[in-house]
C-alpha cells in the first residue's frame, strides 16, 4: 500500500510539475521582438511624430476627448506634448509620460507616493498601437482625455511604431554624439563668389569660437557649403541644381545664412522634412512665411510700406482721409507688393484711396498734390523721382527703403526723402565693438558689410537656439526654440524675436535722413514697431 501510494504520489507530482512548467512557460513567453523599421519608415514616422505630417505632406489626424474634436497636422504631432525626444513633460499639472523605448518596454509598478494605481505591464507592439488609436493603456485602463485617438492607415501605423522604436537611438540627420552638421548654400564661384566667400568665412569663424569652448553639449559645429552659383546663372550659363537640395541629400541638420532669392522650389522640401533655415540672406524682396522652418532677420520692403502708412496715419489721419498718398513703383513682383501693401493698409484704416503712379510719373493725371509719395525701385529711380517732383513744384515728402539711400546722389541728401531703416540707428544702433574684435581676431576685413553682419547674426541665432534646445536636440526642438526666442541681442541688429506665427525677427523700423557731409543715415525718429 505504502509503495503503491508512493508510486501514485510520484505520478501525481509529475503531472503537477508538468502543469506548473506549462503555466510558467506561458507566463514567461514574450512577444517576438518587432522587426526593425526600414529607413523609409523611420523617416515617415519621424515626420508624423515631429511635425504631424508625412514627408509627402499628408497630415496626421487625431480626435480629442468625448466630443472627438479633430486635430490635424502640426497640432496633432506627438512631439507637441511628449516633446521632440519623447521624454514627456509636465505642464499645468498634467503629466505627459515618457514614451521612449526604455520607458515603454518595461513594466511600471505602483509608486509609494502614487495616489492612484498607474501600474502597467510593458507595452507590446499591439498594445502600443491600441494606446495610440483607441486610448487604452497596456493595463487595459483608458488613457487621459488629453491623449488624442489617432486614425492611422496600416502603413502609417507601421511607420510611427517603427520610429518610436528608434527614439533615443536614431537622431535626426546631421546629428551625432560629437558633431552637429549645418549647411549653407552660397555662391563660391562666378560673379558673386566674393560675397559668398565672405559669408562663409564669418559663419566658420563663429563656429570656430564655439568649438574652441568645447562645442555645444560636447558637439562640434561643422559647416558644409554647397556652391549655389548656378542659381544666379545667365542665359549663357544655364541654371543647375538648387544647392539647398544638394545639402539636404548630404543630410545636414539645419541651414544657416544661405544667400538666396525670396523663394525656392526646395522650400517645399524644407517644410516636408522640417529642416530649419536660420536667417537666410535674401538677394531680392519677397513675402516672408508666417510659419514653417524659414526664419528671417529683417522684414521685406512691402512691410516697410505698411509701416510708413501707419506712421503717417498716426500723425495726420484726418488729412489722410481727404488727401491720398501716391505710390511709385516698378511693374514687377516687388513693386506690386509695395503698392498692394500701401493700398491694403490705407483701406484698413479707412484713408483716402492711394494713387498708383507706377513709374510713369510724367504721365500721371494732374490733380491735387498727394499727402506724401511712397517709393520703391532703384536708387537711380529715386533720384529721377525727386528731380521730377522738383520740376513739377511738388514739395511733398517722399518715403523709401533705406537700402536705396546713396550718398553719391545729391538728390537723396536734400531732406525731401525720408528713409525707412529696420537696422537700428542712433541710440538703437548695435554696439559693434565685439564684432570688430571678432573680425580682427579672425583676420577678416570689412567687405560686403551688410551681408557680413547678416551672416554673423544668423550664426549667433543658430548657436543660441541650439544651446537652448539642450543635449536632446532634434530639428523640431530647434524650431521650437527659435519660435520662443525673445529680444535676443545678435550684437549687430535690433533685438530679435520670433513666434509660432512670426518668422521675421525684427518687426519695425526708424525714420532716417541721409547726411551729405558723412554719407550716413541719421535717425529721424525713435523705433517704430510694425503693427500686425
Amino acid at each position: 500500500m505504502r509503495q503503491g501510494r508512493g508510486g501514485g504520489t510520484g505520478a501525481g507530482w509529475s503531472v503537477v510539475l508538468a502543469l506548473v512548467a506549462g503555466l510558467l512557460g506561458a507566463g514567461c513567453r514574450r512577444e517576438a521582438p518587432p522587426r526593425a523599421a526600414t529607413p523609409e519608415e523611420v523617416k515617415r514616422g519621424r515626420a508624423f511624430f515631429q511635425r504631424g505630417q508625412s514627408p509627402q505632406g499628408s497630415p496626421l489626424t487625431g480626435f480629442l476627448g468625448p466630443e472627438r474634436v479633430e486635430l490635424e497636422g502640426a497640432v496633432a504631432a506627438c512631439a507637441r506634448c511628449h516633446g521632440p525626444s519623447g521624454r514627456g513633460s509636465r505642464e499645468g499639472g498634467v503629466e505627459v509620460p515618457d514614451i521612449t523605448p526604455g520607458s515603454l518596454q518595461h513594466a511600471r509598478a505602483v509608486g509609494l507616493e502614487d495616489i492612484e494605481d498607474r501600474s502597467r505591464p510593458a507595452y507590446t507592439r499591439a498594445t502600443l498601437l491600441r494606446a495610440i488609436t483607441e486610448g487604452v493603456s497596456a493595463s487595459g485602463r483608458p488613457l487621459g482625455v488629453a491623449m488624442p485617438r489617432y486614425a492611422l492607415a496600416k502603413a502609417d501605423a507601421d511607420a510611427l511604431l517603427g520610429y518610436l522604436q528608434t527614439l533615443d537611438a536614431a537622431p535626426d540627420p546631421g546629428l551625432s554624439a560629437t558633431t552637429l552638421t549645418v549647411g549653407a548654400a552660397l555662391p563660391l564661384t562666378g560673379p558673386l563668389a566674393p560675397l559668398g566667400q565672405e559669408i562663409q568665412a564669418v559663419v566658420r569663424a563663429v563656429f570656430a569660437d564655439v568649438n574652441a569652448r568645447g562645442g555645444i553639449f560636447r558637439r562640434r559645429l561643422e559647416l558644409v557649403v554647397e556652391d549655389d552659383a548656378a542659381l544666379y546663372a545667365t542665359a549663357a550659363s544655364p541654371a543647375g541644381t538648387d544647392a539647398t537640395a544638394r545639402l539636404l541629400e548630404r543630410d545636414v541638420f539645419a541651414l544657416v545664412a544661405s544667400l538666396r532669392p525670396a523663394r525656392l522650389a526646395s522650400d517645399a522640401r524644407l517644410e516636408r522634412e522640417g529642416v530649419p533655415l536660420v536667417l537666410p540672406l535674401p538677394l531680392e524682396p519677397g513675402p516672408p512665411p508666417d510659419e514653417g522652418p524659414v526664419f528671417l532677420l529683417y522684414p521685406e520692403p512691402s512691410a516697410l510700406a505698411r509701416l510708413a502708412v501707419q506712421h503717417l496715419a498716426s500723425t495726420g489721419e484726418p488729412r489722410l482721409r481727404r488727401q491720398p498718398l501716391a505710390v511709385v513703383h516698378p511693374d514687377d513682383a516687388a513693386g506690386r507688393a509695395w503698392w498692394e501693401a500701401v493700398r491694403a493698409e490705407a483701406g484698413r484704416r479707412e484713408l483716402a484711396t492711394p494713387l498708383d503712379w507706377g513709374l510713369a510719373l510724367d504721365e500721371a493725371e494732374p490733380g491735387p498734390a498727394p499727402f506724401a509719395v511712397l517709393y520703391t525701385g532703384t536708387s537711380d529711380g529715386l533720384a529721377t523721382l525727386l528731380r521730377t517732383l522738383a520740376a513739377r513744384a511738388l514739395t511733398v515728402p517722399v518715403f523709401a527703403p533705406a537700402a536705396l539711400a546713396d550718398p553719391r546722389r545729391p538728390e537723396h541728401t536734400g531732406g525731401q526723402v525720408t528713409f525707412l531703416s529696420p537696422v537700428g540707428l542712433g541710440e538703437h544702433a548695435p554696439d559693434l565693438e565685439a564684432l570688430t574684435a571678432f573680425m580682427d581676431r579672425h583676420g577678416m576685413k570689412p567687405g560686403h558689410t551688410a551681408f557680413q553682419l547678416g551672416a554673423y547674426a544668423a550664426a549667433r541665432v543658430l548657436v543660441e537656439a541650439v544651446t537652448r534646445a539642450g543635449a536632446d536636440l532634434t530639428r523640431a526642438s530647434l524650431q521650437q526654440q527659435l519660435e520662443s526666442l525673445r529680444d535676443f541681442d545678435t550684437g549687430v541688429s535690433p533685438p530679435v524675436s520670433f513666434g509660432v506665427n512670426r518668422r521675421v525677427g525684427v518687426q519695425g523700423a526708424q525714420l532716417a535722413t541721409l547726411e551729405a557731409a558723412t554719407g550716413r543715415l541719421r535717425a529721424a525718429s525713435d523705433w517704430i514697431p510694425l503693427s500686425p
